[in-house]
């Protein structure tokens, strides 16, 4: 185990040193143990801004409460778990789900280390609902990504994990990692106390099969620390033997593993990684290479394709849209005429022949494609190419599973493809300046014009100008997504109150002021979707309320949580939008005793799907009465409602629709209640806080 100072611990093993071909001379390596230094980015956090508990940053430094298991607020803990908020009125539509990879990544954390090393292994300390860990990667000094190991969620056991996955080989030093994680199995929320990075200050590499050799598959050889059919992507399963494969590679390193210049390992270009994701520039390909494009795409792609085509008939939705695009299809249609009756005539001899296909046809089926497997048709021919650059299939670009690799170049090589660009997804992209502000706004001044979905969540070029320019740009905007965006000022976002066709805004942890959304909300009158998670008392959400209830009373859901300027009058002024669906008041402290607002809120919201009431200690079985008459009513968040009983509980549960409750805190229900409901109730997710456990 590492000690517990801040800095890095380091320890030098003897090897030898050299490269194929030199005399091979004893050196040392130096083993680098180190825990986080600093966390630089994340996605969500359950914590606030104003507290320590449950944030992001208390990952950084050494495990505080490992091996203890249970519910920690001295852990970082994501805002998320299972598969609710999929199932929300709120959920997002993704843009191009054939973009995205098996796994799916929901949220992410950027962790910053002391020194520089080669990563030899990477633990991570869960201490609550371990297993939602789904990639890691590691980034250079110049700003480019290597994911050293990618995985399914996992169903492992409730106990405390220090989880190592086998990690591939990282030919660059690193002291930046980023972890990404799916909560889609998790019963509840994952918590984390620390990440540790053991590293080398050399490259070393197994004697046995050099570069294709990982350090990982040399460590199992070693005999590793056990194997766990419960923890199968594990090479820690027991922690306490964590680290003893390390131990004996460390006692017989020399005879396994040879050390490495760095500089005679080869890094990828950060063009050449671009080009490797189809995000290169117009190329029309050799004959060999264009053959083996074809073979693939008819291979892996094409039997896909002609399964699913029937599903590609909503390619233009958006009614606004269609008379943007009438005389491009017009003008495509004229010119492939004559190609049509040329393939008629000559359909009896190319029975079967792919090439045979009318050019609309062909853009139908390209339009079911990946980013990646559109790259490789574009290289199959110049036929294939010309299709493959039409604009009507770049009507939704979504960019976020290659956020890795998105930068400028890649920007502008879309630019030219994107004039009917209907609905981005840059989400995660453009950190650590491999997008400018000015660059985005180039894009939208090409292309944005015809915009009306954009999400920009985590996106931290996104400024006052940016700001400015989609006001002016993207006036047809119906959704705007700009989660974590903090580059904005608190003016910035002023400009926002010339769109006046908005249905959804989420504006999580960013700095907005009251003024300027209630500017904004009085000119949306059709906004349906607010997302104000995270604002703590940045806003006086009484007077958001107010303009709500007045100025948007198609309003479907509504998300205040952390909000701690919430009041029982705001509660009171929300019975105007009677449409809600979804309602999150979780943590809102500042409401007090709710008296009868509440009530009267939940008796005009009879179609009420989602209400969390996560941290009333006040609240009353009387209060969650009118909860009875929601038919719908799908989720409930109740932790800490002291006062709650059984006979109302029993009541909740026995609604029709009702799939999860939360009943964790509640000092009037006890564990035989819960268990006995469990078994009464198999349909309904019953969650229930566990408390630490040594």
């Amino acid at each position: 185990m590492v000690s517990s100072c801040d800095e890095a611990k380091l320890e030098l093993v003897p090897l030898k040193k050299g490269k194929p071909g030199d005399e091979e001379r004893e050196e040392s390596v130096q083993f680098v143990e180190q825990f986080v230094k600093d966390v630089v980015d994340f996605s969500s956090q359950y914590g606030s801004n104003i507290s320590i508990s449950y944030t992001a940053y208390n990952i950084a430094g050494n495990p505080s409460k490992f091996p203890d298991y249970g519910d920690f607020p001295q852990a970082f803990v994501m805002r998320t778990y299972g598969r609710w908020w999929d199932r929300a009125p709120s959920k997002s539509l993704d843009y191009m789900p054939q973009n995205n990879n098996p796994i799916t990544s929901h949220d992410y954390i950027d962790l910053e280390y002391h020194k520089e090393v080669y990563p030899v292994r990477i633990s991570i300390y869960e201490t609550y609902n371990p297993g939602s860990v789904v990639a890691i990667w590691a980034r250079n000094e110049t700003g480019q990504w290597l994911r050293l190991w990618n995985g399914p969620p996992q169903i492992v056991p409730h106990k405390p994990r220090i989880f190592s996955p086998p990690l591939q080989l990282c030919n660059f030093k690193t002291k930046m990692l980023r972890l990404e994680f799916n909560h889609s199995l998790l019963d509840y929320y994952a918590e984390l106390d620390a990440v540790l990075l053991i590293g080398t200050s050399e490259l070393i590499i197994p004697n046995v099969g050099l570069q294709t050799h990982s350090l990982s598959c040399l460590l199992k050889e070693l005999g590793g620390t056990g194997y766990n059919n419960d923890d199968c992507y594990n090479l820690t399963p027991d922690y306490l033997k964590v680290n003893q494969d390390l131990r004996t590679l460390k006692n017989t390193l020399y005879k396994h593993c040879t050390l490495y210049e760095s500089q005679y390992i080869e890094t990828v270009p950060k063009g050449k990684l671009a080009a490797k994701l189809g995000f290169h520039c117009h190329y029309i390909p050799p004959i060999e290479e264009a053959f083996n494009s074809l073979q693939k795409f008819l291979q892996e792609d094409f039997p896909k394709l002609i399964r699913d085509i029937n599903l590609s008939s909503t390619a233009l939705t958006e009614s606004d849209f269609e008379t943007q695009t009438v005389k491009h299809t017009n003008n495509t249609n004229n010119n492939n005429n004559n190609k049509k009756k040329k393939n008629k005539n000559n359909s009896n001899n190319n029975n079967g022949n792919f090439a045979a296909l009318p050019d609309e046809t062909v853009l139908k089926i390209f339009k079911n494609l990946d980013l990646k497997s559109l790259n490789r048709c574009s290289q199959v021919n110049r036929h294939f190419n010309n299709i493959a650059h039409d604009a009507l299939l770049y009507t939704s670009l979504n960019l976020k599973p290659y956020w890795y690799c998105v930068d400028t170049f890649v920007l502008n090589n879309f630019a030219n493809k994107c004039q009917y660009l209907q609905r981005l997804d840059l989400s995660w992209c453009g950190n650590y300046n491999t997008i400018k502000s000015d660059d985005f706004i180039g894009f939208l001044q090409s292309s944005g014009s015809t915009i009306m979905h954009l999400r920009l969540n985590c996106c931290h070029f996104v400024n006052d100008a940016v700001i400015e320019e989609i006001s002016q740009t993207c006036k047809n905007l119906k959704e705007l997504c700009l989660r974590n965006c903090t580059a904005v000022n608190s003016n910035g976002f002023a400009p926002l109150q010339n769109l006046e066709k908005l249905e959804r805004l989420e504006l999580y942890r960013t700095l907005i002021e009251t003024d300027t959304l209630c500017s904004i909300l009085h000119k949306n009158s059709h906004i349906r979707h607010l997302n104000l998670a995270g604002m703590h008392d940045r806003l006086n959400m009484d007077d958001i309320a107010s303009e709500i209830a007045v100025s948007c009373i198609k309003l479907e859901s509504i998300d205040f949580w952390k909000a701690q300027t919430l009041t029982v009058h705001g509660i009171r002024a929300l019975t105007h939008c009677t449409n809600l669906k979804e309602i999150d008041f979780g943590w809102c402290t500042g409401i007090g005793a709710v008296g009868d607002s509440l009530r009267v809120l939940l008796s005009s919201c009879r179609n009420l799907k989602k209400l969390f009431l996560t941290s009333f200690r006040g609240l009353t079985d009387r209060d969650l009465e009118p909860l009875l008459l929601c038919q719908n009513l799908q989720q409930l968040d109740l932790l800490g409602a002291r006062s709650l009983t059984p006979d109302i509980c029993i009541k909740l549960l026995s609604c029709l629709r009702l799939h999860m409750i939360d009943l964790s805190f509640c000092e009037g229900i006890s564990d035989a209640n819960i268990i006995e409901w469990r078994k009464r109730y198999p349909c309904v997710s019953i969650k229930r806080s566990s408390q630490a456990n040594g």
